[in-house]
């Protein structure tokens, strides 16, 4: 999975679909096999909220017509529960761990490298066109102009949301790593991985680069001292960054104005303007939904300048109700409650903090599922330092 760029690179272009496809069967297909062979198996708590939904789903679809045996084989959120079980039953050895933040460190590396490239040639790794091609979709990555422009760096073949969550969530991963290791140069990565964020010319995912970088303060439990410290490595780190854009002739104030606030306010926000939208459906279907994006929905959306109600949280009342989203929601919170207890206990927080991205991600943008390597790879980090967590104490006590 930690190679789904390249591979999707391939699959894309030669196959007409995502690598994530070809996980999911295999996903499947080894899960099956574990099962026939009667081991043991536990089931987290949290799971069965995701269970319970994925039921739900397929039931809303069946309802709606639209059943199909590939609608459930290649279900993102089935192939995140076969992987929940997968991960906690799960011994990850130190080789695998280290290999694993081997290729972190190239994957930051060769993002930011990839993101400048893309400055200067925007036709690099472009992948709005096989996406339009096999899909039909308006891919907004590439755009005619350079500062409003949303560049996927390596990630555009694998999701068109995989910049910021798979990638994001990876970096939060491997800072959370190198400061429980104390590494002392995590901030050259966070520098790399700043440099990403803001060509993104995404705007959720500058904040959320800038969210999940707090995770150093409650490492290093900051007082007023520390806190100068931090704020003055963020200074460093900004104005470094600035100064590499200034070199490649990056102007700020086009940027400014063409990107951070093109709206002009935010009433005139596609995000501000969902919330309409959703008062007018969300009413209509309050307990069950209407299993998804329909015409009129579409359409309603279409009417404020999107194509969909942008809103995780509020697309989701009003595609599943309050039942599904009991389920979904319930699902969220339970496993970001878990992440947190461990993360308070054990002080690594850069898997809460992956999780604690695809949650701010739902505010501006709408994905219920979390099949991202970058958050797959937060839950095997936060069972590693776990499990190292509990032998820790296990040796203590004999």
């Amino acid at each position: 999975m930690l190679f789904s760029p390249l591979f999707s690179y391939y699959t894309m272009n030669f196959l007409g679909f995502p690598v994530t496809k070809i996980f999911s069967l295999l996903l499947l297909l080894y899960f099956i096999i574990i099962i026939s062979t009667n081991q043991k198996i536990l089931i987290p708590k949290y799971a069965y909220f995701l269970l319970f939904f994925i039921i739900y789903v397929q039931l809303r679809i069946w309802i709606n017509g639209k059943t199909g045996i590939f609608n459930i084989l290649f279900s993102p959120h089935l192939s995140v529960f076969i992987l929940i079980i997968l991960i906690f039953n799960t011994y990850f050895t130190d080789r695998f761990i280290n290999r694993s933040i081997l290729i972190f460190k190239l994957t930051v590396l060769i993002a930011a490298i990839v993101s400048i490239i893309q400055i200067v040639n925007t036709d690099f790794l472009n992948a709005s066109k096989v996406w339009s091609r096999f899909y039909g979709v308006d891919n907004i990555f590439f755009d005619s102009d350079i500062y409003s422009m949303r560049r996927s760096s390596i990630f555009g073949f694998v999701d068109t949301n995989e910049i910021g969550l798979s990638y994001l969530p990876l970096l939060s991963v491997l800072i959370g790593f190198m400061l429980f290791q104390r590494h002392r140069f995590y901030y050259v990565f966070l520098f790399f991985g700043g440099i990403t964020a803001v060509l993104t010319n995404g705007r959720y995912i500058m904040i959320a680069f800038v969210l999940l970088t707090i995770q150093i303060l409650i490492f290093q439990k900051v007082k007023i001292q520390g806190f100068f410290k931090y704020a003055i490595l963020i200074t460093i780190v900004g104005f470094l960054l600035i100064r590499l854009l200034f070199a490649l002739g990056y102007n700020f104030q086009e940027w400014y104005s063409a990107r951070l606030l093109a709206e002009g306010s935010l009433e005139e926000t596609t995000r501000y303007k969902a919330i309409g939208t959703f008062l007018k459906f969300f009413p209509e279907n309050v307990m069950f939904g209407f299993g998804g994006a329909t015409e009129e929905i579409t359409e309603a959306s279409h009417d404020v300048g999107s194509s969909q109600i942008h809103v995780g949280y509020l697309a989701g009342l009003v595609y599943y109700g309050i039942v599904g989203c009991f389920f979904l929601f319930g699902f969220w919170f339970l496993l970001a409650k878990e992440l947190y207890k461990r993360a308070k206990e054990i002080n690594y927080w850069g898997s809460f903090f992956a999780f604690l991205v695809f949650l701010w991600a739902n505010v501006t943008l709408v994905t219920f599922h979390i099949f991202f390597y970058g958050i797959i790879f937060a839950l095997v980090f936060d069972k590693y330092f776990f499990d190292k967590y509990q032998e820790q104490i296990k040796s203590q006590t004999l």
